[in-house]
């Protein structure tokens, strides 16, 4: 889909996962003979620049989007009753998937079956070296990671695999990356979930045996069970703030045992279970996934990835017929706005829980600002307008403003913003529209409605933590 990848391009530069439960039960068999929506798709590429066309004919789009529904209840069925299929994928579907990422500015990072195992319970690696071989004589570039979630073997699988072992599997894993035109490939894990008891310990082992190997440890994090979560939950500041316990436990862990070991969160969104319907993907999740992106800054991690950008569950950022949904220009503008260096904010005078603040250099590359310039966001859960004043020092300073609100008539449970008071929409499906700073006079407050939230980029603020 043009549209789709014009979407995911927006987005870049940023990694594509391609993992999840789902990928501890995948095989590839290289003989496996394409589809005909992959056969269409190859056929439609001949003699055309692959990421100037790529696009399948319309009608085999539209066979593919009205099979869709009912993949998606499969894979959702899947999950809950905890049930999963072995299923093999072919050369073709890697080659779509690397081609997806590629033509969209997207780092792919594939997650092997980490559940291929042999009768003393090793990893058992043809498959992954199968893979490997194939994307190898493909010259594909591409990082990696072995399994998903694998606190909770035993319940997907009936499998237990201890935190030591795991390090040993991924210390093989290394090793063939080694052998093979992968050897400055880059390897991500464990993919823990939660750390909680048990799954505490499985990490610190895991670190052990394998925190050598791996360029930055991930795990996942999720405030809430996508089918109990209600709006009350969304909009609260203690649910909000239960993400700081996990994040200072994590730390702890790498501190202990691989100390300046980059931390990344390798998967998150609002709610699990394929999020909260009519909840996950409306104006509403806004507030979780801007606090988190904050947080997440603030306490030093490096990446984060959400769950998903486009397939099953309510927590998508790009729907089913390829609409972009609130948190999808949530992300857009923070990629634009906000760069990378972090600085301290408050709010004085004021319960911090309710009006969240956060304070980044600007990204220098956005064609308006330049180094110096700073990016404060800020939410507000309050069910009044809220007003912030600047401190004495940038009184003075010209300040763009970009309002995030709903639009339409279901206010927080609206599927579409508006940015300062004006909805955002693809120009066409090749064409992202702008993003247009509503500018405020020096020394004015920064308003936020109630149930809004917004940047504010103060120009030529020259902070020499900046330069």
């Amino acid at each position: 889909s043009p549209k789709l990848r014009t979407l995911a391009r927006g987005l870049s530069p940023a990694y594509l996962r391609f993992g999840g439960t789902k990928t501890d039960f995948l095989v590839f068999d290289p003989k496996k003979e394409p589809s005909f929506e992959e056969r269409s798709y190859w056929q439609s590429q001949l003699n055309h620049d692959i990421c100037k066309s790529g696009f399948i004919p319309s009608d085999v789009e539209k066979r593919l989007q009205l099979e869709w529904p009912s993949q998606e209840q499969f894979l959702l069925r899947e999950q809950y009753y905890k049930r999963f299929k072995n299923t093999t994928y072919s050369r073709s579907s890697v080659d779509i998937l690397y081609t997806f990422a590629n033509c969209s500015g997207l780092d792919l990072i594939f997650g092997l079956n980490a559940l291929l195992r042999t009768a003393d319970l090793q990893w058992n690696s043809s498959n992954a070296q199968l893979l490997l071989n194939y994307c190898s004589s493909k010259r594909y570039n591409i990082s990696w990671e072995l399994g998903n979630e694998p606190n909770s073997f035993q319940k997907k699988a009936g499998i237990f695999i201890d935190g030591l072992q795991l390090g040993e599997d991924f210390v093989k894993l290394h090793k063939l990356l080694g052998t093979s035109a992968f050897k400055n490939a880059k390897l991500y894990g464990p993919d823990v979930g939660q750390p909680r008891g048990k799954t505490v310990k499985m990490l610190s082992n895991f670190l052990e045996t394998g925190g050598e190997v791996i360029d930055s440890v991930t795990w996942h994090h999720y405030y809430l069970n996508g089918r109990t979560a209600t709006k009350e939950d969304f909009l609260n500041p203690d649910v909000l703030d239960t993400f700081i316990l996990p994040v200072q436990k994590i730390f702890q862990v790498v501190e202990m045992t691989r100390p300046h070991k980059k931390v990344w969160l390798g998967e998150t969104s609002s709610a699990y279970g394929g999020g909260a319907p009519l909840l996950s993907d409306t104006f509403a999740a806004g507030f979780m996934w801007l606090d988190k992106l904050g947080l997440s800054a603030r306490m030093g991690i490096e990446v984060v990835m959400r769950q998903v950008f486009f397939g099953a569950g309510d927590y998508h950022l790009v729907d089913e017929n390829f609409e972009p949904l609130p948190d999808y220009w949530l992300s857009l503008l923070f990629k634009k706005l906000v760069g990378t260096i972090v600085l301290k904010a408050s709010v004085k005078g004021e319960a911090r829980s309710k009006l969240r603040v956060y304070l980044h250099c600007t990204n220098i590359n956005h064609p308006r600002y330049k180094e110096g310039d700073l990016t404060l966001y800020a939410l507000n859960l309050h069910n009044v307008t809220k007003h912030l004043q600047l401190p004495h020092y940038l009184f003075d300073k010209e300040v763009d403003r970009y309002l995030v609100k709903p639009s339409g008539p279901d206010g927080l449970f609206s599927q579409s913003v508006q940015l300062n008071d004006k909805t955002l929409r693809m120009v066409d499906d090749q064409t992202l529209p702008a993003l247009t700073e509503k500018p405020l006079s020096p020394g004015s407050p920064l308003s936020l409605p109630a149930f809004s939230y917004g940047f504010f980029v103060i120009r030529n603020a020259r902070v020499a933590a900046c330069f």
